[in-house]
C-alpha cells in the first residue's frame, strides 16, 4: 500500500531527506516537519547546511546546536494549535567531542585526547564524522522523548549516502588493529618516533614533521593508542546507528529535481539506498514547471487564441496593441507549456521507479522566488501534502 507524508510522519519517529546536491534537500526537510507540526507533532528539522535561507524560512533569527521553536504565535498565525516546530544545525565538533567524554575510561584520558594536536587537528573532519555525529544526535533526540518525529536534512555532500556508511568508516578508522599494527611495535621498542611506522614511510613522515613543525609522530602514535581504548564504544555506538538506520524507525524520502542527470542521479541512489537495506518510502520531485488545471483546459479549446486579445482589451489594454500582446503572450504560454512538457518526460522514469515500489510521488512546483519566510513554505507543505491532481 503507498504511504503518504502524513501517514509516513505518523509511523516513523525519523524521516530522512536524501537527494543530490541542489534539490533543495533543506527546503523541503522544514516543508515536511512543518506538515507534521500541522498535524499535531512536535516536530525537529536538523540540518547540516548552514544556509540561513532555513532559519528565516521558519521566522527564526539563527540555527544552533540545539533545538530553537518556532514561536507559538508565529505558529498559530499559521493555524497551528497543538503541533509544535524547532529547528538545529549540527555541531560536528561538538557532537563528536561528546562520543569521546562517554567512551574515555576516565578524565586524564578524555583530556589528552582533546588537548592532541592531531585529535585537534582532524576532528572535525575524522572520516564520516559529520554524517556519524548526524545520526548520533537523531538517536539522542529520539531518546530524549522531547519530539515525535524528527526530519533529517542529508549532509551536502558528493556522496548522498555518507551518513548510511559512517559508522563502518569511523569504525575502521579508530579499529584497533591500526594502533595494534603501527603503534605497539614502536611501543615495544621502548620509544615513539620514527620506530612507529616501516621504513619505507619514514622519508615522507619526516617531510611532514618538518612542516609541520610539531612532534608529528609522536602525536600521532598517541592519538592512535588513545582512540584504540574508544574503538569498542565506537563499534557499539555503530552498531546502533545502524539498527537506527534500518530497523524501521527511518523512512527515507528521495528528492529530486527535472535538471539534466538529476533523475538518473536520483534512481542510481534510491538502488544504493535499498542496496543498503533502507526503503524509499516516498519520492519528491521538487522545482517542476507544472500547468494549472484551468490553463490545460484552455489550451485543448480550438477558440482559445482568438478570444485572448479581446480578453486582454477588456482588462485595460490599448486596442490597438491587442494583436501584438495576445501574439506576445501566446508565445509565453506555449514556451512555458514546452517546459511543463520536458520536466514530465525528464521526471517519467523517476515517478514509475517510485510506482513500482509502492512510493509515493509528490511534485512541487517552482516558485518565483526563493524560500525566505513560512508563508513561502506553506505553499511547498501544501504541494507535499495537499497535492493537485495529475
Amino acid at each position: 500500500m503507498i504511504a503518504t507524508p502524513a501517514r509516513l510522519l505518523e509511523e516513523h519517529p525519523i524521516v530522512t531527506c536524501v537527494g543530490s546536491g541542489g534539490v533543495g534537500k533543506t527546503t523541503l526537510s522544514a516543508a515536511l516537519a512543518l506538515g507534521a507540526a500541522r498535524r499535531g507533532a512536535n516536530a525537529l528539522v536538523l540540518t547540516i547546511d548552514p544556509a540561513k535561507r532555513l532559519a528565516d524560512a521558519m521566522g527564526l533569527a539563527g540555527l544552533g546546536p540545539e533545538p530553537e521553536p518556532v514561536a507559538r504565535e508565529t505558529l498559530g498565525a499559521l493555524g497551528i494549535r497543538d503541533g509544535s516546530l524547532s529547528a538545529m544545525m549540527l555541531d560536528t565538533k561538538r557532537t563528536f567531542d561528546d562520543l569521546v567524554r562517554r567512551f574515555a575510561r576516565d578524565a586524564t584520558t578524555r583530556d589528552r585526547i582533546f588537548e592532541n594536536p592531531i585529535y585537534q587537528h582532524v576532528s572535525d573532519a575524522l572520516a564520516g564524522s559529520s554524517e556519524y555525529s548526524a545520526m548520533e544526535k537523531v538517536d539522542e533526540l529520539v531518546a530524549s522523548g522531547a519530539f515525535d518525529v524528527i526530519v533529517l536534512d542529508t549532509p551536502p555532500s558528493q556522496h548522498a549516502l555518507d551518513f548510511l556508511e559512517a559508522p563502518e568508516r569511523l569504525v575502521g578508522l579508530v579499529d584497533s588493529r591500526i594502533a595494534r599494527h603501527l603503534v605497539h611495535p614502536a611501543m615495544s621498542a621502548g620509544r615513539l618516533g620514527l620506530r612507529l611506522l616501516q621504513r619505507g614511510t619514514e622519508p615522507l613522515f619526516r617531510v611532514i614533521e618538518r612542516i609541520s613543525g610539531m612532534g608529528f609522530l609522536e602525536d600521532l602514535a598517541e592519538f592512535l593508542l588513545l582512540f584504540e581504548e574508544l574503538s569498542e564504544g565506537f563499534r557499539a555506538r555503530a552498531d546502533h546507528v545502524r539498527e537506527l538506520l534500518f530497523g524501521g524507525s527511518t523512512a527515507f524520502v528521495l528528492a529530486a529535481g527535472p535538471g539534466r542527470g538529476q533523475v538518473e542521479q536520483a534512481i542510481a541512489l534510491a538502488d544504493r539506498l535499498d542496496e543498503l537495506g533502507a526503503r524509499t518510502r516516498g519520492v519528491i520531485l521538487n522545482r517542476l514547471r507544472l500547468s494549472p488545471e484551468p490553463l490545460v483546459r484552455g489550451l485543448a479549446r480550438s477558440d482559445a487564441w482568438t478570444e485572448l486579445g479581446p480578453a486582454l482589451v477588456a482588462g485595460g489594454l490599448e486596442p490597438r496593441l491587442e494583436r501584438a500582446a495576445a501574439e506576445t503572450a501566446r508565445r509565453c504560454i506555449e514556451g512555458y507549456a514546452e517546459y511543463v512538457r520536458r520536466d514530465a518526460v525528464r521526471t517519467e522514469p523517476l515517478v514509475r521507479w517510485a510506482e513500482a515500489g509502492d512510493a509515493f510521488v509528490r511534485r512541487v512546483p517552482e516558485l518565483p522566488r526563493d524560500v525566505h519566510d513560512l508563508d513561502t513554505l506553506c505553499h511547498i507543505e501544501s504541494a507535499l501534502f495537499d497535492p493537485m491532481p495529475t
